[in-house]
């Protein structure tokens, strides 16, 4: 597995979490059953019976977490049968392909909302509760009388938004450059 697929799977298995647990799937679980289908060992695919006795998990379970993986579009399968009974089997792998491109997906899309907010800081002066730490548009604080509706306290202009806006630049320019050096490894371009 490249660098770039070892990368993909740890930010991958993150998506697999929440997105399970949206679900009402143990994330645990779909991160497990991830891992197994994921190992560069498993070039000739699992079924949901093979991973049973690998994971102690019933069916059921796994058929969920195998549906979920496939509509992520992280795991696709291939149909065979079973060497004894002669029954179709689903033999689920990970798409190597699919996986790099869903991880610079993701990266595009956290970095437009990096871009969004950036705007935002640009376009906006900011007032922060020196008590709480709360903070808020120009607007808004006028719409507070500049006093925090948390505590009470004062509003106070926040000069530390320069600073904020810079992290986000460079925090913007990293991703940027880290998206040109994947998709550069994955496509040659």
């Amino acid at each position: 597995m490249s660098r770039t697929s070892e990368r993909a799977v740890k930010s991958l298995e993150r998506l697999i979490h929440d997105m399970a647990e949206k679900k009402g799937i143990d994330p645990d679980k779909a991160v497990h059953v991830f891992r197994l289908i994921v190992s560069p060992t498993n070039s000739k695919g699992l079924s949901d019976e093979d991973l049973e006795p690998l994971t102690g998990y019933k069916q059921g379970e796994i058929r969920k977490i195998l549906r979920l993986l496939y509509d992520l579009r992280l795991a696709t399968y291939r149909r065979g049968r079973h060497p004894k009974t002669g029954s179709t089997r689903y033999y689920w792998v990970v798409d190597r392909e699919a996986l790099n491109t869903s991880i610079i997906r993701r990266k595009k899309a956290v970095l437009e909302k990096l871009k969004t907010r950036l705007e935002h800081e640009r376009n906006n002066s900011f007032y922060v509760c020196p008590q709480d730490g709360s903070r808020y548009t120009f607007d808004e604080a006028f719409d507070y009388e500049f006093v925090c509706p948390r505590c009470g306290f004062m509003l106070e202009e926040d000069r530390s938004s320069s600073d904020y806006a810079r992290a986000l630049e460079e925090e913007i320019a990293r991703l940027e450059e880290e998206i040109r050096r994947d998709e550069k490894e994955i496509f040659g371009s």
